[in-house]
């Protein structure tokens, strides 16, 4: 009986079928909740909490701010166009009367210095540059139509004489682009000065022997012509250029 038991003893032993091998690691004890952590206290006060705005609340201002701006700008955009047609028919009223086309010519008239010269400014039309009180003298009036852009420009010209011999050229000419047959020649434009014309701005335009001033008014316009020799007379002969108002006799 000791011999078996021995035997049996000292057999190898095998784990049970499916038996883990390995002891698991043994995890950590839980630590025991805070009793000494109180809640968040809210601040004694009637007021609300302040909260961070909502995000689309953020959206819907800045949505709301474009709509307004774009809304300005149009406001903005219409009432410029409801004063342009105001702009545009004054506008318009002023280029026709520069784009005037004169279809049927008059018989060419030529006066003397000593006659009146309301006659000829009723034929002309329209107001009539002259001189008052220059010292120069009034040698001839002219009154004639050039051809001009399939039309005519009407002219009405006064030629003074100055005591040298000399002659000075006052001429109006309608319609005002036709101002543009006064200047023919080697002219230069001169902006070392400003003038005024019968009460329009003038501009300068000087050649070899010879100093142009010309004026543009709604209906006419109107030149100077002078000897280069009295260029330094100038200022004080424009004091003394006036618009002479036809009346009919």
């Amino acid at each position: 009986m000791q011999t078996k038991h021995n035997a049996a003893h000292g057999a190898p032993r095998t784990p049970p079928k499916g038996m883990p091998t390995r002891v698991p690691p043994r995890r950590p004890p839980k630590a025991p909740p805070a009793r000494d952590q109180l809640p968040t206290q809210q601040p004694v006060t009637d007021e609300p909490v302040a909260r961070p705005p909502a995000r689309w609340k953020a959206m819907l201002k800045r949505v709301l701010a474009i709509l307004g701006l774009i809304l300005s700008l149009a406001l903005v955009y219409v009432f410029l166009l409801i004063g342009e047609p105001e702009e545009d028919t004054q506008l318009s009223q002023q280029t026709q009367a520069q784009e005037e086309i004169i279809r049927v010519p008059i018989a060419a008239t030529q006066m003397d210095g000593t006659a009146d010269l309301n006659a000829l400014a009723v034929n002309f039309g329209m107001p009539v540059l002259t001189l008052q009180g220059a010292p120069v003298t009034l040698q001839k009036a002219a009154l004639f139509d050039t051809a001009f852009r399939g039309g005519y420009a009407r002219r009405f010209q006064l030629t003074y004489a100055y005591p040298t011999g000399e002659t000075m050229l006052v001429e109006s000419i309608r319609p005002t682009a036709a101002v543009s047959l006064v200047a023919r020649g080697s002219y230069s434009l001169n902006v070392a000065q400003l003038y005024t014309l019968g009460g329009m701005d003038a501009v300068r335009m000087d050649s070899g022997d010879a100093v142009l001033l010309m004026a543009r008014g709604l209906d006419a316009a109107y030149a100077v012509t002078l000897p280069k020799a009295y260029a330094d007379t100038l200022a004080a002969l424009l004091k003394q250029c006036v618009l002479m108002q036809p009346t009919a006799p």
